[in-house]
């Protein structure tokens, strides 16, 4: 559960099966690629890059219940929290709680990348959900991105379960369709192939991105959906997405939380600050109304609060 208080912890991202082996001293967890400067490795690059920042502080790993108990015994709070998820789901309650006993903490992470055959990302420490970096020296910041564009569509929605969506009909239609004819219908209107979940998506009113895939008749979220029923519509094109990234993995000394399915509309590889180290994740950790949420599609990152840059 705790692998250590107040040590100097290396973070790392390496692609799935390809963990290091100092154990000891690392924090971190397997990505879709890693972009660093001068550095863009795919998938199935054998490989682990470090972030060249030294992080003093505490990790805590193990199930959701597990970790919170340890927040929960802890008196002093962190200066800022990388949260990883091994598991696909359970994180936004995990967050709720977080944000209940650590306030405005500043958090970014993810869920870790899976091989196909897996159900669980990889995780240092290794834990059966989650893995906590309290940080407790410095000042830090996250920023968060939205690389999509708002589209003047809003969507009610029908559920059968916290992810996926059985049922669409627009704002101020009374004619509900599967949410999959729906969703193919939208991708048609504004040129997407149907292979495309990426560049098209919905979000949430606070503009927090969900990932669809169609599950017959139903899509399916890659994180859980809004409870007032409500999704609106985001798109961006490839070369606004790359450019958007790009500035946004352009602070130096940034650690940049992105999304796999981000990556997958990069043509080339993306320019990336020195000291800057980027991963891509199956759904990542972002603030958005002053509190850690879970969702897709979008970037956040964890920079030394002195560097003040937009």
């Amino acid at each position: 559960m705790n692998p250590g208080t107040n040590m100097s912890w290396t973070f790392s991202f390496w692609t799935p099966g390809n963990a290091p082996a100092d154990l000891e001293r690392s924090f971190g967890c397997a990505s879709h690629g890693v972009a660093a400067r001068e550095v863009w490795l795919e998938p199935d690059t054998n490989v682990v890059t470090r972030w060249p920042t030294p992080l003093a502080g505490e990790a805590l790993s193990g199930s959701y219940a597990g970790v919170l108990a340890a927040i929960c015994a802890r008196s002093v709070k962190p200066a800022a929290v990388i949260a990883l998820f091994a598991r696909s789901t359970g994180m936004e309650a995990f967050l709720a709680e977080c944000h209940t006993l650590l306030g405005a903490t500043p958090m970014a992470g993810g869920s870790a990348a899976r091989a196909a055959s897996k159900t669980h990302g990889e995780l240092r420490p290794a834990a059966s959900e989650v893995a906590l970096l309290l940080i407790t020296q410095g000042a830090w910041r996250t920023d968060s991105l939205n690389l999509h564009d708002a589209e003047p569509c809003e969507l009610e929605f029908h559920s059968s379960g916290l992810r996926t969506i059985a049922q669409l009909r627009p704002k101020g239609s009374d004619h509900w369709r599967p949410a999959a004819d729906a969703f193919r219908a939208l991708q048609a209107e504004y040129g997407r192939p149907e292979a495309d979940c990426e560049s098209i998506t919905l979000c949430d009113r606070q503009g927090r991105n969900v990932h669809c895939s169609v599950a017959d008749d139903c899509l399916n979220s890659g994180a859980d959906l809004p409870a007032d029923g409500w999704l609106a519509l985001r798109t961006v094109t490839r070369a606004e997405a790359a450019r958007r990234l790009a500035d946004f993995c352009s602070v130096p000394g940034s650690l940049v939380f992105g999304c796999a399915g981000l990556r997958s509309l990069m043509d080339a590889p993306i320019d990336v600050a020195p000291g800057t180290l980027v991963g891509f994740m199956f759904g990542e950790l972002f603030t958005l109304g002053g509190q850690p949420q879970f969702g897709n599609l979008m970037a956040a990152r964890l920079v030394p609060a002195e560097d003040r840059r937009e």
